[in-house]
């Protein structure tokens, strides 16, 4: 799937499935000095391809209509296995950390249990979908311009009107398609098929 500019949440996902995990840095620099910490590092570092993400990234994960920063998906990531009891202690105590270290300007957010499972599930491949995901607005433009085809409003097939009065409707015609036109048998509606037409009184 081709976008503009790289996804983060793609990126991640990609990563996971080919067990090739990115790294955590404490700055853009792919030399930096890695940093298991979360309060401590400050960017996520890919290797293939190579590319680097700040953990403040806001993703296209949706949790209580606010996208979720990279820091809260990597880190419910890293804490896929553990209960949901240890798992809001350890989001309390990175977020304590994070509010000593820069004065409370980024701060984890708790996915609940079924945000949490959706979340692992896509990282890791067996879904390919997931309901708390936005699509990329690449997706967005291909759905309105292949809706716009099938419904006709651009692209696709042009039609052929099939009668002589749809013909006279266009700006030019080639006269042979005319003429074919014009011998066009012209059908009723059902009910003059069924029943006939009645006689006109004068």
């Amino acid at each position: 799937m081709a976008t503009s500019d790289p996804d983060p949440l793609l990126s991640l996902r990609r990563s996971i499935i080919s067990n090739n995990p990115p790294t955590t840095t404490t700055s853009p620099d792919p030399t930096s000095e890695v940093s298991e910490n979360l309060a401590v590092a400050t960017h996520l570092q890919f290797r293939d391809p190579p590319i680097s993400f700040s953990l403040d990234t806001p993703t296209r994960f949706i949790s209580s209509d606010k996208p979720v920063d990279l820091r809260s998906i990597f880190f419910a990531w890293q804490k896929q296995d553990i209960a949901i009891p240890e798992y809001i202690a350890s989001a309390q105590q990175l977020n304590e950390e994070l509010a000593s270290k820069d004065g409370g300007g980024s701060k984890v957010q708790n996915l609940v249990f079924v945000e949490r499972l959706d979340l692992i599930t896509w990282l890791q491949g067996a879904s390919e979908e997931s309901e708390y995901i936005k699509g990329l607005e690449t997706d967005a433009a291909s759905a309105a311009q292949s809706a716009q085809v099938a419904s006709g409003a651009a692209g696709g097939v042009s039609t052929i009107p099939s009668s002589a009065a749809g013909a006279r409707a266009g700006k030019t015609i080639d006269p042979r398609l005319q003429e074919i036109y014009n011998g066009e048998r012209r059908m009723g509606d059902r009910n003059t098929v069924l029943r006939g037409i009645k006689p006109t009184l004068t």
